[in-house]
């Protein structure tokens, strides 16, 4: 049973069908990673732009302070040193509020509305780089500093003044509480995070949990991308470790730090849904694609069997007969499958009438030919009527052999012979006495008959003077193919009567020489050796040979 070659028409489709899907399912995956790509872009200008916004608004706030501070510094009673009525100036400013101002010295307080009206008040905790910026006439914000007016830390504006050629600090001081509204006022959406950092990174307001969280550190992450750049977005983690895409922005006036960070499952929850109908998509032009196959695999299929079907025919001598197919194609091919099967039918009857008259051709040559060779015979008798008897019986015996291989070859049809059955055409009437053996090798008709009169002519020759003539004797007849290069055969005998050389070469011997040598262009080497006579015979592989 033969097996089939190379894989089915349905394996071929399906093949086909996935390498039309796989581009597809390539370009879909590049689409995502481009929706990927401009979703989080767009996400990350809206974080860049909030946090920027988070910004000028907290600026705006501390400017408000900064102008309540310019405001009290400017104050008459201030200037003239009467601090009585300048603390009721400015409990008067605040009274609406939660912020509180503080005058004080280096080392001590002089006036802190937060406190009650000539109430013992505490030292002041302000550090050694705060009254730096002091004596430089620079107004500055503070980090989160504790307050010993109230529980948890706040944050103050710092601004100088002189009174009577002395330096004094006066603090607008608010909690951080204050900056939550801001948040508020920028509507920021309920899953985002707002914090406002300061300049060591704590924690000093945040849009959720801001009283809670008060007071820690960033995450390890967003310090990371803060010390890199003073604007930008990172992947990072909320204090409460939601993974966020958070945008962050530097004040450049006072250092605070803004931070604005989205969930990363809402940034990528719009890419997901995406994927998940892209992907779903796909899984339908991939079924769609490999069920089409599948149905065009089974059309093709049935109509391939059918079109073996008819080769088979064709095998088989049978007529192909035409009959509407589904596919254009395999009716193309079953029509030129009819029309070669009956070509090939009048072909056939073609050559089978002509071997018949080949036939009736070879038999009458060959009538005439053995009518010809009897004539020969009978026209022999009476040439050699008046001679020996001996050279009538070996003219006879030569027709005979010529008449063996004549047998042979017509049997054949006058095509080529294989040597074997020359040889054993030519040596049979020897019986067991004959010997041979050898590889097949085919001979032209021509070839046939010069090389049977070739052994008829050895076998006379042992029959009169050699191994045949004693009853013990035996020929050998063996041959060898070297290749496609040349035959040697080898005649040999044993159990004959002592072998001497001739005085000169008979006829027989002549005809052995001329025929290998001009016949088949071949060389004849004979030796008497005393257990009998050798012959080898080497020809070349030639066409005049074998054809």
């Amino acid at each position: 049973m033969r097996k089939a070659i190379g894989p089915s028409v349905r394996s071929r489709l399906v093949m086909m069908a996935l390498s039309l899907v796989i581009p597809a399912v390539i370009l879909m995956v590049l689409l995502t990673v481009n929706a990927f790509r401009e979703s989080q872009a767009r996400y990350e200008q809206q974080l860049v732009a909030t946090t920027r916004a988070l910004a000028v608004a907290t600026d705006r706030q501390i400017s408000q302070g900064v102008a309540t501070l310019e405001t009290l510094a400017l104050s008459p009673a201030l200037q003239d040193g009467d601090l009585a009525a300048f603390e009721r100036q400015a409990r008067e400013t605040v009274k609406h509020g939660s912020a509180w101002i503080l005058l004080a010295e280096q080392q001590r307080q002089i006036i802190n509305t937060r406190a009650a009206p000539g109430a013992p008040l505490p030292r002041p905790n302000r550090s050694a780089a705060a009254w730096e910026a002091l004596n430089d006439g620079r107004t500055t914000v503070s980090n989160l500093v504790p307050s010993q007016m109230v529980p948890g830390p706040v944050v103050a504006i710092n601004m100088p003044v002189v009174i009577k050629g002395r330096l004094y600090g006066l603090s607008l001081v608010q909690e951080p509480a204050a900056f939550e509204s801001i948040f508020r006022s920028q509507r920021l959406p309920r899953t985002w995070t707002g914090a406002i950092l300061d300049r060591e990174h704590s924690l000093i307001a945040r849009s959720v949990d801001g009283e809670r969280l008060r007071g820690r550190k960033a995450t390890k992450d967003l310090r990371a991308g803060l010390a890199k750049s003073p604007e930008g977005v990172v992947l990072s983690h909320t204090l409460t470790g939601v993974p966020t895409l958070s945008g962050f922005s530097r004040s450049p006036n006072y250092g605070w730090t803004f931070v604005v960070g989205v969930p990363r499952t809402e940034v990528y929850a719009a890419v997901t849904q995406s994927v998940i109908g892209l992907s779903a998509a796909t899984g339908l032009l991939l079924i769609l694609g490999v069920l089409l196959a599948i149905g065009f695999s089974v059309q093709i299929s049935r109509q391939v069997r059918s079109l073996a079907a008819d080769a088979a025919l064709i095998a088989e001598n049978r007529i192909v007969e035409t009959r509407p197919d589904d596919l254009t194609e395999t009716a193309q091919v079953r029509e030129a499958l009819h029309q070669a099967s009956l070509a090939l039918r009048v072909r056939e009857e073609e050559q089978t009438a002509a071997a018949a008259r080949q036939e009736v051709m070879i038999n009458e040559l060959n009538h005439r030919v053995k009518n010809t060779l009897a004539m020969i015979q009978s026209l022999a008798r009476q040439s050699f009527s008046g001679s020996e008897p001996a050279a009538l019986e070996t003219f006879t015996e030569r027709l005979v052999a010529l008449s063996r291989a004549h047998d042979l070859l017509t049997e054949r049809t006058w095509l080529n012979a294989d040597l074997s059955e020359v040889v054993a055409r030519t040596l049979g009437p020897y019986g067991e006495r004959a010997r041979f053996s050898g590889p097949p090798l085919s001979l032209t008709p021509n070839s046939a008959v010069t090389m049977s009169m070739i052994l008829h002519e050895m076998a006379t020759n042992a029959v009169k003077y050699g191994a045949l003539s004693a009853p013990e004797g035996l020929v050998e007849v063996l041959w060898t193919v070297d290749g496609d290069r040349s035959l040697t055969l080898i005649w040999r005998e044993r159990g004959g009567p002592e072998v001497t050389a001739p005085g000169r070469d008979g006829f027989g011997s002549r005809l052995i020489t001329a025929s290998v040598q001009h016949e088949f262009g071949g060389q004849v080497q004979v030796e008497h050796l005393p257990q009998g006579l050798a012959c080898t015979l080497v020809i070349p592989l030639s066409q005049r040979l074998t054809g």
